[in-house]
């Protein structure tokens, strides 16, 4: 066995620290020594020895109290502690042990005894610590075990609440539809359009739940391109168009043409998507909703500047509160906000726009007052200039 430790030879008397460490650096040990207790507990504090051999009789401070001294630490308390000692005095020792010393070695020192002792507590501390570390993976696999048993009576309540009433409507929608030939034409087709509308609701419940999944299972890969933002926000916007008129909401667009950011495409339409929904949800009718993209220097921990693309999506409804704002990317979360014209919203969104935002290394956020609307941004690094000529030369 080849030992690789580091020990610390605590003796006030010189000769005995010489022999002790030569004769433990020639079996291959790293070895540090201190000819008093106020050295050896500075020692200490700056390098965590595997073991101690601690010398009992030292003046000012014996060995006895620098015991004492490491066993009131929880940084300290595990190290093994062997004391040397001339003394054969049972009482010494067995005071000693009573201080958390694990062993004694008498002087002169018996080479093959010395070693073996050695050998066992260094042993003995490995286990120690290969046991402390598989109890912390354990707690924390518990930990995780007893979330994702949260999350299932969680996802269990929504499936029961958020599928079983929309399943039950559209069934007696349909039963209505099968056996009463004598509805007007005009309440079929509000019955087909309620059906129709009942089932995007949940295909979309079940997409952000398959879509949760796959992010924590990381099955969903990410590609980073040049993308210009003005394309993804225009698409987007123009998808709820309907949405917006039917609320009387308007679209206003500060988009620097400049602002061409480096992203994965999938997470960031997702990203936006979410923004502008949530924006049309929560926004009462007639309003605005903003929609600005800038481009900001910023510099951290004394780096040179770079650039990223700030997107803001500004919404004029009933803002958050600073209980909603502590938990608003969590997931299955039910704010205290609602939407304003009876929208449905599963508490999903945010928290995988957070793990897609998280992904791609990408700043996500809110600003809101209760009351003043809320602006949830997204910062992103700008694109360089080569990564926007291989995307011109990529659309040729």
């Amino acid at each position: 066995m080849e030992y690789t430790n580091h020990i610390l030879i605590v003796d006030d008397v010189q000769e005995n620290i010489n022999l002790l460490g030569i004769m433990l650096q020639k079996r291959g040990f790293s070895v540090s020594t201190c000819t008093s207790g106020e050295a050896a507990l500075a020692a200490v504090a700056e390098r965590l020895p595997d073991l101690l051999l601690l010398d009992i009789s030292m003046p000012e401070m014996d060995g006895f109290e620098v015991t004492r001294r490491l066993k009131n630490s929880a940084v300290t308390r595990d190290i093994p502690i062997v004391f040397l000692t001339a003394f054969t005095d049972k009482k010494r020792i067995v005071e000693g042990f009573e201080l958390g010393g694990v062993d004694y070695i008498t002087k002169p020192y018996n080479a093959a005894e010395l070693f073996a002792r050695i050998k066992t507590h260094l042993e003995l501390k490995h286990t120690k610590d290969l046991l402390l570390q598989r109890n912390q993976e354990l707690q924390i696999v518990n930990e995780k075990l007893h979330q994702l048993n949260l999350d299932k009576d969680e996802l269990l309540g929504i499936v029961a609440h958020d599928l079983k009433s929309p399943l039950s409507a559209i069934r007696g929608i349909a039963d209505a539809l099968v056996h009463d030939e004598t509805l007007p034409q005009q309440i079929r087709k509000e019955f087909e359009q309620t059906i129709l509308s009942t089932s995007d609701r949940m295909f979309t419940l079940i997409a952000e739940l398959l879509n949760a999944n796959a992010l924590e299972r990381g099955a969903i890969t990410f590609e980073q391109q040049p993308i210009r933002l003005s394309e993804v926000l225009q698409i987007i916007t123009e998808q709820y168009r309907k949405q917006a008129e039917n609320k009387a909401i308007t679209f206003q667009m500060d988009i620097e043409p400049a602002a061409i950011v480096f992203a994965d495409q999938f997470a960031l339409q997702q990203i936006c998507d979410n923004f502008v929904s949530n924006a049309l949800k929560y926004s009462p009718h007639g309003k605005s909703i903003m929609v600005r993209a800038s481009l900001r220097h910023v510099a951290e921990n004394g780096q040179e500047a770079h650039t990223i693309v700030r997107l803001e999506i500004q919404d004029q409804g009933p803002g958050l509160s600073e209980e909603d704002l502590t938990k608003l990317f969590g997931k299955f979360q039910r704010l205290s906000a609602r939407p304003t014209a009876g929208e449905h919203s599963t508490g999903l969104g945010l928290s995988i726009v957070k793990k897609l935002a998280d992904a791609m290394g990408a700043n996500i956020g809110c600003h809101s007052t209760l009351g003043n609307g809320a602006t949830f941004f997204l910062e992103l690094p700008c694109a360089t200039p080569e990564q926007i000529a291989e995307m011109s030369v990529s659309a040729d």
